[in-house]
C-alpha cells in the first residue's frame, strides 16, 4: 500500500506531465495552422523547439525513474516484511531463552538483514575425531 503522501506526489508528477504535453501539443497545432512563413525560423525558436523537447523527454524519462525506484522500494520493503516474519524453531532441545540470546548476538554483529539458519549442540562422539583432524592440519605447512 501507498501512503497517501506518495500517491499525492504520483498524481502531481502526472499532472505535470500532463500540462507539459497538452502546451507542447498547442504549440504544435497553432504552428500547424498558422500561414506559410515568409521568413524561415529564427535560431531563437529552433533552440527554443529542441530545448522544449528535450525537456519534454527528460522529465519523461524521470518519471520512468522514479516508477522504477517505487517498485525497487515497494520489493525491498515487502522483502523485509517477509523476513520479519520469522517462524518458530524446529524443536531442538534448547531453551528458549538461550535461543534468544542467541538471536539477539546475530541481529547485534550481523544486522537485521541476516537470519539464522540452523543451531545445533554440537555432538560429544566427535571432539576426539575433530582433535585428531586439528593436529593433522596444524602440522602441515602452509604455502
Amino acid at each position: 500500500m501507498h501512503s497517501s503522501a506518495e500517491l499525492a506526489t504520483r498524481w502531481r508528477v502526472r499532472l505535470t506531465y500532463f500540462t507539459m504535453l497538452a502546451t507542447l501539443s498547442s504549440v504544435v497545432h497553432a504552428l500547424a495552422a498558422a500561414e506559410p512563413a515568409t521568413q524561415p525560423i529564427s535560431v531563437e525558436t529552433a533552440l527554443l523547439l529542441i530545448l522544449g523537447l528535450a525537456l519534454l523527454f527528460a522529465f519523461k524519462s524521470l518519471a520512468r525513474l522514479h516508477r522504477r525506484v517505487d517498485a525497487l522500494h515497494a520489493a525491498k520493503t515487502a522483502k523485509r516484511n517477509a523476513a520479519s516474519a520469522v517462524s518458530p524453531p524446529p524443536n531442538s532441545g534448547l531453551p528458549p531463552e538461550l535461543l534468544a540470546v542467541i538471536s539477539a548476538a546475530v541481529f547485534e554483529s550481523l544486522g537485521a538483514d541476516s537470519r539464522i539458519v540452523a543451531i545445533s549442540l554440537e555432538n560429544e562422539n566427535h571432539t576426539w575425531s575433530m582433535e585428531g583432524r586439528r593436529q593433522i592440519f596444524g602440522s602441515r605447512k602452509v604455502r
